[in-house]
């Protein structure tokens, strides 16, 4: 029985393992002909496509898990390195990497992994997570080839004058502990999107911190599988929903 048991635990995690989209390392340029780092994971074939920001972390398990994730979806998945292959495990390797970081050179980077996303008709959408959003939001705001925006926990943008330039609706996922006026941020983006004519779909996942989907963040106190459950699954269905 025990080497039965053992057979199908084998079979299972090699069934397992054929059918999991890993992510392969691909050089990209900027517009200014500067190289850098992306991971793409998904068929080469998809007809959508997601451009993916990290959190102040980096390339983590959590960033490469979630580019595996949504390839295995079926999505072509472009997960972009900003830190130029440096990451963190600490907040204190975090805060200096975030600290070098330039905001004009990620800006560049993203654009030329839209723009790589999109090649072929491809209906693209960018997805960002805490220190990702800011950046995710603007690159959406600056390409309107980008359809659907997703953004778990980070700064977002209150001024309907500015949200009138996305090219498709938004996603916003928070905790609700994330910061004593996070209801009242998510509130704030969803009335500036209505006044926009861009639509938002908010979500306040009650008790929930910061960064609830980071095992790294907050040295794993406030990880919550099933807040992150709940936020991959509103994620799928805006984007099966939206890049249509």
């Amino acid at each position: 029985m025990k080497q039965l048991a053992r057979f199908c635990f084998l079979w299972l995690a090699l069934l397992t393992g054929n059918a999991f989209a890993h992510t392969t390392p691909i050089t990209l340029y900027t517009g200014s002909s500067e190289p850098f780092t992306a991971y793409v994971a998904g068929p080469k074939d998809a007809t959508k496509g997601v451009v993916l920001v990290h959190d102040w972390f980096g390339v983590s398990p959590f960033y490469t898990e979630a580019a595996e994730k949504l390839g295995n979806l079926g999505y072509r998945v472009v997960a972009v390195d900003l830190y130029g292959g440096r990451h963190a495990t600490t907040h204190e390797q975090a805060g200096a990497l975030l600290g070098g970081l330039h905001d004009d050179l990620a800006a560049r980077e993203l654009d030329a992994a839209i723009k790589f996303s999109s090649e072929g008709g491809r209906r693209a959408a960018v997805m960002g997570f805490s220190m990702g959003v800011k950046h995710a939001l603007s690159a959406a705001l600056r390409n309107g080839s980008v359809q659907a925006t997703v953004l778990w926990y980070g700064e977002t943008v209150k001024d309907p004058g500015a949200l009138r330039h996305l090219g498709g609706p938004a996603l916003l996922i928070v905790g609700s502990h994330d910061g004593p006026s996070a209801q009242e941020s998510s509130l704030a983006f969803s009335k500036a999107a209505d006044a926009a004519g861009v639509g938002a779909e908010v979500y306040v996942y009650p008790g929930a911190d910061h960064a609830f989907a980071q095992p790294l963040f907050n040295q794993g106190k406030t990880y919550d599988p099933v807040a992150t459950g709940v936020a991959w699954e509103l994620t799928e269905s805006f984007l099966s929903r939206r890049l249509h």
